[in-house]
């Protein structure tokens, strides 16, 4: 649906040259209508103060036939009793700037008839989306507030902030039959001063419709039966609220100031800069509009996300928020203000749902699901201190946090603890944490402490933590040195590696024993025996860690803090195997295999392993003892070129097999395989058997081998395993 919009606004806007007066200036006035709306209003005789209000904000021109507009004109009774409920005298007393704001909200953008307020379609009346009838329920006014100036703590400076228009709510009947919910007690549930007269029609905002739709020449009259009052954003509600201070003050944590360009130029002095304030990284609460561009349309053609798109924030109050921070948080930091961005923004994502407006009866039926996929749910009558409508928005305020699952499960020691925040930032910045959503699967999750990474060799690197400004979110970055001695950034890719290496997905309730598990890289493994766990890159050093349970009960599986960091062995077999004799070698258990290769020129510089062509392979090589009794018993050839296809027969390649796992014993990967020795137009085989708790080899020639290592050695080419006799392919 976004997409047709997009291209129906792209269309127009080439058509209108962008320019946003372009909409009114190309509404065709019916010849039928008579008479414009200052005009109607002012031959009723009861909408003196309205019009003087009209007229002291410096709308008369538009409302007298200008612009092409709609008019919610509340009669003077209606006044009186706003300006008696606000304690405002009369017009007199109000500035322009506040007649701006409030006879403002009165003037709504574009001509609409009751059947386009009822069930407006920002794409054209004509396109038939009954699903979506009345969910286009914010309406673009003429209200605004003026300039203010906020202190930038990331730069120490002041901003100017720009105040977008405000949008009008507006309650068909159509939304809440689309929402399949009772339309009074939703309603009335947040306007609880109002009452819902909207079946067949709709309220706007807090006020009842009293006559729809009267015509005039540049637009409808609605006569409203109170003072539609502005509404604020549901920041600045919260903000109002004492009980919500401490979900504000974690909230702007996030503060980041966007300097609107068009903007600027448009309505700033010269030489002043203009900005919106946003949350970087956190829906934007404190924005008037619920988009402000980034998707390939200036923000006010984006009708649909406009008109649409709502932040329902469910903000806990001060004590939830404490009672939360005591029992997560208050042993490992003396503060909410302390503890780090990645936890906060994942806690406070948890409680601002983005889309459809949010009404009680669908938090009661768990409609809404957060972010993190649990349901945002609590009783709306029991739970809920504070509510209401904002003009980009509601708000619920609640008396407790709703726990994204993530702080229960496998990683809540990261989001808990400060020793694991750099593991954590791996995790986040490379897109990781989605991993962990759902309650399908269980995790082992292996933890190296901060002090751990930064002493790991990663890619040819030490490993960085670079904290950035403390005050702005985002600005923290782990980091590496390249070729020429620079730190920068570690790439997606290789902490999204790393942090895959730590992560089996299967429950691992013991270290102890003699077991292997995947990662969630592929072909790569943790090796697990009574002395700990290790990866391929340790397990090649000879090298396991002690991993120990980290505490707390974690709802999707087990957690364990490790001494190493368990990267994945990034060297190839294939360029190591010519110096496996030497005496400083970690592979000399290959040396004899080593001697033959080279004997038979497969691992000449630049050309090892080139019959291969790139693939990754098990290799089944000989044990040592084995290859020098079958030497004494002339079973291996000696011409290079004999020897050569005599050797390929132990490589077994991944792509002809289609395989997704080196073989372990216990694994499943068994029967039949090609291997890379030549067999006039095919290949000849091998048969893999698996037997549960060890692994055998039969040649084609019937003759039987068993697999002696505990478990193969992995490289970034392939898996080597030992075999304890030589085999013959028979031809």
């Amino acid at each position: 649906m976004i997409k047709r919009i997009t291209y129906f606004f792209s269309a127009c806007f080439l058509l209108f040259g962008c320019r946003e007066v372009g909409w009114e200036e190309h509404y065709e006035r019916p010849e039928w209508l008579k008479g414009n709306a200052w005009e109607l209003l002012e031959s009723r005789g009861d909408f003196t103060i309205f019009l003087e209000a009209v007229e002291k904000a410096g709308f008369k021109s538009l409302v007298e036939g200008k612009g092409i507009i709609t008019v919610l004109a509340p009669p003077d009774d209606a006044f009186e009793k706003y300006f008696t409920e606000e304690g405002i005298g009369s017009v007199d007393q109000l500035s322009e700037a506040e007649a701006k704001k409030l006879v403002g909200y009165h003037l709504v953008y574009y001509s609409f008839s009751r059947e386009r307020f009822a069930n407006y379609r920002p794409e054209g009346q004509a396109v038939e989306k009954p699903a979506m009838a009345g969910l286009y329920y914010k309406h673009r006014t003429k209200s605004r507030d003026t300039i203010s100036v906020e202190m930038d703590k990331v730069s120490g400076k002041e901003r100017t902030i720009f105040h977008k228009e405000r949008f009008v709510p507006v309650f068909s009947y159509n939304l809440f039959t689309s929402k399949n919910i009772d339309a009074a007690s939703n309603y009335e549930y947040f306007y609880p001063e109002s009452t819902w007269t909207g079946s067949g029609g709709f309220n706007v905002s807090n006020a009842t419709v009293s006559e729809y739709a009267l015509p005039t020449d540049n637009g409808y009259v609605y006569i409203m039966d109170r003072v539609v009052k502005p509404l604020e954003t549901v920041y600045n509600e919260l903000e109002q609220e004492i009980n919500y201070s401490d979900f504000i003050k974690i909230y702007d944590r996030f503060t980041s100031f966007w300097y609107d360009d068009a903007t600027s130029k448009a309505y700033a002095d010269a030489g002043d800069s203009l900005y919106v304030k946003m949350h970087n990284g956190l829906p934007e609460i404190a924005s008037e509009w619920s988009y402000n561009g980034g998707a390939g349309l200036v923000d006010y053609a984006n009708l649909a996300a406009l008109s649409a798109n709502a932040y329902n924030v469910f903000a806990p109050n001060n004590a939830a928020l404490q009672a939360f921070f005591s029992e997560y948080w208050s042993a490992h930091y003396a503060s909410l203000e302390e503890v780090p961005f990645v936890p906060i923004r994942l806690l406070l994502s948890n409680h601002v749902y983005t889309g459809s407006i949010v009404f009680p009866s669908e938090i009661e039926r768990g409609d809404i699901q957060s972010v993190f996929g649990n349901t945002i749910q609590f009783d709306p009558a029991q739970d809920v201190e504070a509510k209401g409508i904002g003009v980009n928005g509601v708000y619920y305020g609640l008396n407790e946090v709703i726990v994204p699952e993530l702080f229960r499960g496998v990683i809540g020691p990261l989001l808990q603890q400060p020793e694991y925040s750099i593991f954590l930032q791996m995790l986040y910045d490379s897109g990781s944490l989605q991993a962990f959503l759902g309650d399908a699967l269980r995790f082992t999750v292996f933890i190296p402490t901060n002090e751990t990474i930064l002493s790991t060799i990663y890619g040819g690197s030490e490993i960085f933590w670079n904290e950035g400004n403390p005050l702005q979110f985002g600005d923290e970055a782990i980091e590496v040195e390249n070729a020429d001695g620079i730190l920068v950034p570690m790439s997606t890719g290789a902490m999204r590696a790393f942090v895959q290496n730590h992560i089996v997905t299967e429950e691992i309730t013991e270290i102890s024993g003699t077991n292997v598990y995947r990662t969630r890289n592929p072909f790569s493994y943790l090796y697990i025996t009574d002395q700990g766990v290790a990866s391929s890159n340790n397990y090649n050093l000879g090298e396991f860690a002690p991993a120990t349970t980290v505490s707390g009960e974690w709802n999707n599986g087990k957690a364990y803090e490790v001494e190493r960091s368990l990267i994945r062995e990034e060297g190839s077999f294939k360029y190591i195997i010519a110096s496996a004799s030497s005496g400083t070698s970690t592979i000399q258990e290959f040396s004899e295999f080593s001697k033959l290769l080279s004997q038979a020129g497969l691992v000449e510089p630049n050309n090892e392993f080139e019959f291969l062509f790139g693939d990754n392979y098990m290799l089944f090589a000989p044990t040592n003892e084995a290859i020098l009794e079958a030497k004494e018993q002339g079973l291996i050839p000696e011409g290079e070129d004999e020897l050569e296809d005599f050797l390929r027969y132990y490589f077994v390649p991944a792509s002809i097999n289609s395989y997704s796992d080196y073989a372990f014993p216990g694994m499943g990967v068994e029967g039949a395989l090609t291997t890379a020795q030549e067999n006039g137009d095919a290949f000849s085989q091998l048969t893999l058997m698996d037997n549960g708790t060890g692994l055998q080899l039969r040649s084609a020639s019937g003759e039987t081998a068993s697999v002696v290592s505990t478990f193969p050695r992995t490289y970034v080419d392939g898996a080597v395993y030992q075999i304890d006799k030589v085999l013959n392919s028979g031809q």
